[in-house]
């Protein structure tokens, strides 16, 4: 009688230890799901922070190049139709000034504009910025949603279920990422 009564105690004991093991491994594996869903949501966050910081750079330098581009344009129009109005007078002299005073007219532009380093593909780079950063975007939100679903299984299945309702942790279930009304459509960068 006393082997099975130490048997049984030892039994209960184990059992105890085993449950108590299980139990710490459950919440600990719930404390990692969700930091590990909180941290993805903070990934979401720093490539939304990337975008307001990047983007509004990005368009000030396009829009210094498209304002060079069509100042440049501008200039090179008007010492076109001043050479070409002189031509038509059939004076030499009054051709070479004219020439003159619009191709220095032109110069003034061109270094003006090249001293502050304008680059002509800035509108190129901003789309390859914008399409780059909503690439991250979109990565990010989907790791989130990931995170969030492997973290949801966890909570909701069993033996996770059973030992937050049996302890009462507070362990709820979180909500992926989900879109604001309206985001379906892709915002307009103004440029001018």
């Amino acid at each position: 009688m006393k082997t099975g009564l130490i048997f049984g105690l030892a039994f209960v004991v184990l059992a105890g230890i085993i449950f108590g093991f299980m139990a710490m491994g459950t919440y600990n594996g719930l404390v990692d799901k969700n930091n590990s869903a909180i941290k993805a949501w903070d990934d979401v966050e720093a490539a939304y922070q990337r975008r307001l910081d990047t983007i509004p750079k990005f368009a000030k330098n396009a829009q210094f190049s498209a304002d060079f581009q069509n100042k440049l344009a501008t200039e090179y129009a008007k010492a076109r139709e001043g050479v070409k109005d002189a031509a038509s007078t059939s004076q030499p002299g009054t051709l070479q000034d004219v020439a003159n005073k619009h191709f220095n007219g032109l110069m003034i532009a061109v270094r003006q504009e090249a001293a502050i380093e304008a680059k002509i593909d800035q509108l190129t780079e901003l789309n390859a910025e914008i399409e780059n950063i909503e690439r991250v975007i979109n990565h990010e939100r989907k790791a989130y949603n990931d995170a969030v679903r492997v973290y949801n299984n966890a909570v909701q299945k069993v033996p996770g279920c059973w030992f937050i309702s049996m302890f009462g942790w507070d362990f709820p279930s979180v909500e992926g990422f989900s879109a604001e009304p309206g985001a379906e459509t892709s915002p307009d960068y103004d440029l001018e």
